[in-house]
């Protein structure tokens, strides 16, 4: 039975569903750690199961029964969910959306910095302590839902040393940014990469994730992020490591 994260023992089996899997293990349990008594309508777990509700999409470790999981999600509003298929059945009747692919570096290893125009990388700079507004403001312009979301999570995360976000600004603008945003268990979960729609296909974004990369690397985390299939050629190409697949899969 799926029920709300609320016990000592519930708890216990949400960890224990996440031990081990790749991103999954960084990001719920660090969530639940911080955001489990102020939002306690987030965090579910069942015998192996952990599911974490963000907005109306569900993460979901360990193993759960199909239609029990369908009916659960259904009731919350949720319109997909990410899972490792290979571990936990989809939902009954919902159907696949996207495979996302898991890329990572490992402790210790180091990637070359992809080539930029030096002219343009100069005329950057890097700031290692970006204000988290303008960093949620430079990833949700228009979404004033999510840009508060993104501005409450990473303030929480970032006062505990569980999350880093780096930027680069050129003129007082924020034109590129990639952060980790759970910082957990030996992993370091990388994401919201985004670039200017001026400035995109000149290869900054690409050497300011291998650099985090890097960076956290160098620090023994293992960074891992998640990456949609339009997406592969361009992680692998980078030097990034395919480490597993989930599978995004949508309600019917």
């Amino acid at each position: 039975m799926i029920a709300r994260v609320n016990t000592p023992a519930r708890r216990a089996r949400f960890r224990n569903a996440c031990r081990g899997r790749w991103v999954l293990d960084a990001l719920l349990p660090l969530d639940q750690q911080i955001f489990g008594k102020s939002q306690p309508g987030r965090f579910y777990a069942g015998p192996t199961l952990a599911l974490e509700l963000s907005g109306r999409t569900a993460w979901a470790a360990g193993h759960a029964n199909p239609e029990e999981l369908a009916s659960f999600l259904a009731f919350c509003g949720c319109g997909s969910v990410i899972l490792d298929e290979g571990v936990c059945p989809p939902p009954t009747g919902w159907h696949r959306a996207e495979t996302l692919t898991v890329f990572g570096l490992a402790p210790g290893k180091m990637l070359p910095l992809p080539a930029v125009e030096d002219a343009l990388w100069n005329s950057l700079t890097l700031d290692a302590q970006p204000p988290a507004m303008t960093v949620a403001q430079a990833l949700y312009p228009t979404d004033p839902a999510r840009r508060d979301d993104a501005y409450s999570e990473l303030c929480s995360k970032r006062s505990r040393g569980r999350a880093m976000v780096w930027a680069l600004q050129q003129g007082g603008q924020t034109l590129c940014t990639v952060g980790a945003y759970a910082v957990a268990n030996g992993q370091a979960y990388m994401a919201c990469g985004q670039t200017a729609e001026p400035l995109r296909g000149n290869g900054i974004g690409g050497r300011l994730i291998v650099q985090m990369a890097n960076a956290l690397a160098a620090e023994g985390e293992h960074p891992v992020f998640l990456c949609a299939p339009e997406r592969v050629h361009f992680y692998t190409r980078l030097g990034f490591a395919k480490l597993g697949e989930y599978v995004r899969f949508a309600a019917p």
